[in-house]
Formats: C-alpha cells, structure tokens, sequence
C-alpha cells in the first residue's frame, strides 16, 4: 500500500500544511481518507490521480476534514478532463445524508450528481466494508465527536490504522493492534480539560498499548520540531517515528 499526505495541518490555516487529508492506494483502491481545506488542489500537486479515486472516507463533520468535500464533487461535475464508468463511494458515519443534503441546497442539486455512479454508504461502529476483494476498511468510534470514527484499511496482510480526531482510548489501541502504520493526530502538547484530541504522551501510550510497528505523527495545533518530537514520543513508544509532512509518500 502507498499512502500520499495531502494534508498533515489543522483548521488553524497554515502555509507548509493543508487539512486533513490522505491517500491510501492498493493495486485496486484508490481511497481518499477525509477532506479538508487545501485537498482537492493537493491531489493532482502530490501526483494523485483524482479522476480515479474509487472511495472516500469521512471520519467525521469538522470543518477541517470534510470542507472541501463539495469543492471535490463540484470537479468531478465540471472538472474531469477525462471518461469513466467506474463507480465512486463515499464512506462516512451516519447523519453525511443530512450533510449532503445542506450541501445540494446551498450549492446546487446536482452537486452530488457526477457523470459516472456514485453511491453514499453511511457507516457504524464496528463495520467492515470491501473496498476491493483484497482490501477492507473498518471502522470504531472515536471520542471526539458523536459521530466520529478512526478507519483501518487492510490489504494482502498489510494494515493501516487512521485515528482521525480522537481522545485517548485504549478500545483504540486494540482496534489498532499490531497495525504496519498508524497515522495519527497529536493536537497539543499536553493534555487540554475537556477537548478530546490527543497530546504527545498519549500518542505514544497509544501506539506502544497497540504496538504499532510505525507511527506517523500529524494533526499538531503546535508548531512542530520533528526531531524534538519524535525523541519525546520514542520516550514512550519504541516503534519507527515519523513526523508527517505535506506531499510525503510512504510504502507499506
């Protein structure tokens, strides 16, 4: 599997990094992992080919992981350059029905409407959907939002686990266990009262509770000094650390 970061930022507007926003690729899937601002022109800067993502996967309603959802849409409508038959999924918790429909009122009611099929599967905890006969997402609740969920993606005994926006949980961790790479927030240094994100000891009691084999670290409302962060979280964690940046591409 090769993941390509679109987006290793938050909502606070940054120049080196978007929104939220990943790509996962198999042999048969192309799968957008969430959606924020700066994404859709990130796709074809980092070399994805946009025209052919197959899924998209929502992890949940902020506005830094789905703002861009109706620009992407609105391209497949008017932008392709090219024809395609082959179908598109949108994979997102329950209540992106309501969403959509806010979105084609204020937007038009062919927003959602592009030229080849397209099909919503709105998703629950605890449920496997095949992306492919290779490939599979799962997805678990996250404490963060009502409807927030963090995705697994396995492939040819490969697995990559992405926590969207969380608090800690050791549920998680054995959602996660034994991943090949967890792509992983770390909002805040330390932990803030009563806003359910991550700080930098919880990502690595998290990964090393899950034990991981890597963990790529994204989603810092901090400004970040990779090398300084990564030795705070091998601290905890013994596995590989990578601090996320814009346009990397890794192999799983």
């Amino acid at each position: 599997m090769r993941i390509t970061i679109l987006g290793s930022g938050t909502a606070v507007p940054d120049g080196k990094r978007n929104s939220s926003g990943y790509v996962v690729e198999t042999a048969e899937v192309k799968i957008l992992l969430d959606c924020g601002a700066g994404i859709v022109h990130a796709l074809p800067r980092y070399g994805i080919d946009w025209e052919r993502l197959s899924h998209i996967f929502i992890s949940h309603f902020h506005v830094d992981h789905i703002g861009e959802l109706a620009s992407l849409f609105f391209a497949f409508r008017h932008g392709m350059k090219t024809s395609r038959t082959a179908p598109l999924t949108l994979l997102a918790p329950q209540g992106i029905d309501r969403i959509l429909e806010l979105l084609k009122e204020a937007f038009g009611k062919n927003l959602f409407t592009p030229k080849f099929p397209f099909q919503m599967v709105m998703l629950e905890p605890g449920d496997e959907y095949a992306l492919s006969d290779e490939c599979r997402l799962t997805v678990a609740k996250t404490p963060h939002t009502d409807e927030s969920l963090a995705a697994k993606i396995e492939s040819r005994g490969k697995i990559i686990g992405y926590t969207g926006d969380t608090a800690y949980s050791e549920t998680l961790a054995q959602f996660f266990y034994q991943a090949d790479l967890l792509i992983c927030e770390c909002s805040f240094k330390e932990p803030v009262a009563n806003v359910p994100h991550l700080s930098i000891d919880e990502v690595a009691q998290l990964a090393a509770l899950a034990e991981v084999k890597k963990l790529l670290v994204t989603h810092c409302y901090f400004a970040v000094e990779s090398e300084p962060l990564q030795q705070q979280i091998g601290a905890g964690y013994s596995g590989q650390v990578s601090i996320a940046e814009d346009g990397w591409q890794l192999e799983i």
